[in-house]
């Protein structure tokens, strides 16, 4: 096993990938030393100080201590001297792990170069990039999905890393013993269930159905504890799904050809396929229109009533 760092600095906007992170030092301290053996600062109530100190006070236990401190991005570059102190001469058989959810400040990184630690950095995946980050976090989980497997669970849960790796913990705990899962089993384990129900939503504005829009919308949303917002991401990805596959199929494409350039599972691209060859151009462009302006509505706090504003916006879009 080759030799730990005495300073590990951990920062970037990957949230996921940081909270994995201090899952794992967790872990390693608890296997080596026992429960509670990790020894964890809140570094945004606690400053480089309260860090310095824990780091100078001695210990009788035997084996690698482990430190961690979180959220040091709030620290001010003037108040690290003492941890700088510190860091200077290492205690030996301690690890300091320092967590920076954006970016730390350039003294911190010096000190850190300067007692010999590491740093990693994490930016956050571009969205053409989360399904593979998906299949990296399930290898991580001992799980493996395949390409198509990867893409419907992005497509489920929605683009938020956090609520993905949620998710592939849940399909490790289910497929248990299976260690590889594909496009059915996803479908039916993934808890974004309910996100796949919102296409069903997308597909009754599709249909040019509002009476059904709006009694599925509300069978998702009353009493379930779900946020009526929740529905516009997958909505409007549909909508723009289908937009797209009556423009290629108005421009001659096959349905091979349409399904190859959504990138979808197949499955996936032959029931927009399907829906495409039903719907009206004009009439998908005018719905995304009303979608986005809800959105805007929503972001801006403009939307008197969440409730309302989204199910007004589903009849006007279906209508």
């Amino acid at each position: 096993m080759p030799d730990l760092a005495p300073v590990y600095l951990i920062s970037g906007e990957d949230h996921a990938k940081i909270d994995a992170w201090r899952a794992r030092v967790r872990r390693r301290a608890e296997e080596e030393n026992g429960p509670g053996a990790l020894e964890s600062i809140d570094a945004r109530a606690g400053g480089p100080d309260a860090v310095a100190a824990s780091l100078a006070t001695l210990t009788f236990g035997t084996g690698t201590r482990y430190v961690l401190a979180d959220g040091v991005e709030a620290w001010k570059a003037g108040d690290l001297e003492p941890l700088e102190r510190e860091l200077a001469n290492p205690a030996p058989d301690t690890v300091l792990v320092l967590l920076a959810r954006g970016k730390p400040s350039a003294r911190l990184l010096k000190a850190v170069e300067a007692a010999r630690g590491e740093r990693r950095d994490y930016d956050p995946p571009k969205p053409w990039e989360l399904p593979r980050w998906a299949s990296e976090r399930a290898d991580e989980e001992g799980l493996e999905l395949d390409g198509d497997a990867a893409k419907l669970l992005v497509e489920l849960v929605g683009p938020s890393q956090q609520r993905i790796a949620r998710e592939v913990e849940k399909l490790a705990l289910h497929a248990h013993p299976e260690r590889s899962l594909g496009v059915e089993q996803v479908q039916e384990l993934a808890a974004g269930r309910r996100a796949a129900q919102a296409y069903d939503v997308a597909d009754a504005v599709v249909a040019g159905d509002p009476d059904a829009a709006v009694r599925l919308a509300e069978s998702l949303t009353s009493g379930a504890g779900e946020a009526p917002a929740r529905l516009v991401y997958p909505v409007m990805r549909r909508l723009r799904e289908v937009h797209r596959a009556v423009e290629l199929l108005e421009a001659g494409a096959s349905e091979r050809d349409v399904a190859s350039a959504l990138g979808s599972p197949p499955w996936v691209a032959k029931r927009t396929v399907a829906a495409a060859r039903k719907a009206d151009r004009a009439a998908l462009a005018r719905a995304i229109c009303v979608m986005a302006d809800l959105e805007v509505e929503l972001r801006n706090g403009e939307a008197a009533d969440e409730q309302t504003g989204v199910t007004l916006a589903l009849a006007r879009a279906a209508a």
